[in-house]
């Protein structure tokens, strides 16, 4: 894992736990530059799911249709909601957050 990533998932660990603690099924923490996972609070078959079509495949088309609206600009955060569950996707320079309510 990135030297980096490991700082920033130590100096917000406050914040993980209120963000596991409140209304919320999980959440995963992937290194943009492997694809791993860095931290999560789920099983790892569902985090690499999650990191998989969240973070690889839905963030990428997204970011790239923000461009194409405007170039100057770039994706900050990402709400998906479907029926069951409700997706919070904050895509970063190095590592992406996706929390799941």
């Amino acid at each position: 894992m990135n030297r980096v990533l490991e700082d920033v998932i130590h100096r917000h660990a406050a914040n993980t736990d209120r963000i596991t603690a409140e209304n919320t099924l999980g959440y995963v923490v992937s290194d943009n530059t492997t694809g791993n996972v860095a931290a999560t609070s789920f099983d790892n078959t569902s985090a690499q799911g999650i990191v998989k079509h969240m973070n690889g495949i839905l963030v990428g088309i997204v970011q790239s249709a923000v461009r194409d609206l405007d170039p100057t600009n770039k994706l900050c955060y990402l709400r998906v909601q479907t029926r069951k569950f409700e997706y919070l996707v904050a895509p970063e320079e190095l590592f992406t957050i996706t929390v799941l309510q």
